[in-house]
């Protein structure tokens, strides 16, 4: 089992913070719907307050057990208030489709979403760094080879990790909810689904001749529970 699904299938108890105040029905609490969510994740979005005042970024982002991890640069200015030890929100949101209803507060999307809570750890260790550049890109590129870090490159790396402890999911699964006086109109009410999806692959610029596009890169897709 890939150490990315290593976990006691359980609840995260709600909190003030992570509460599904406006329709509950939606929430999710249950680690692997929220796991589940963060695996097919690319991008996650994390708001901090800094000096300057409130940031928000779009970072990659990798789940390994009950933690998820981020990188980049020591100059980045939320990664060093995160580093220091300011709170983090961190979102991440999958559009499933668009919501076509039949009037303009009927529109909508379905979606899975989750939010999570915490304050950073920042990895100082080489050698967990050399392996969290591993995970990153069998994250973003499973079977893909590349050549090992240099030092430099991890000494210019900021790596933060984040505890899955408080975090809930929130999804909206439902397509159409006209009211019933709606139902009557002329008009056409459905869903478009939505999926990401991967173009042929194209070939750097400057590939060494004689190396030809791999299997895996053809094939490329996130992974997906829907």
């Amino acid at each position: 089992m890939s150490p990315r699904r290593r976990y006691v299938v359980t609840t995260i108890a709600p909190t003030e913070k992570t509460r599904v105040r406006r329709r509950p029905e939606r929430a999710a609490y249950d680690r692997q719907v929220i796991y589940d969510i963060l695996d097919e994740a690319l991008v996650c979005h994390i708001g901090v307050a800094t000096e300057a005042g409130p940031r928000v970024i779009p970072t990659a982002i990798i789940r390994i057990g009950e933690h998820v991890y981020v990188h980049g640069s020591p100059n980045n200015q939320l990664l060093t208030a995160l580093a220091d030890g300011a709170p983090a929100c961190i979102t991440v949101t999958l559009v499933d489709s668009v919501v076509a209803g039949r009037s303009g507060f009927g529109m909508s999307m379905d979606y899975r979403s989750v939010m999570i809570f915490g304050t950073a750890e920042k990895i100082v260790d080489n050698d967990e760094k050399e392996r969290l550049v591993a995970a990153f890109v069998e994250d973003i590129m499973p079977g893909h080879i590349v050549r090992p870090p240099k030092k430099k490159e991890l000494a210019a790396t900021v790596f933060l990790r984040f505890s899955i402890a408080e975090a809930s999911a929130k999804i909206r699964n439902h397509g159409v909810v006209d009211p019933d006086e709606d139902h009557a109109l002329d008009v056409w009410a459905g869903v478009v689904p939505l999926k990401l999806m991967a173009g042929e692959p194209r070939n750097c610029g400057d590939l060494k001749p004689g190396i030809s596009t791999p299997d895996y890169a053809k094939r490329y897709k996130r992974p997906s529970t829907k």
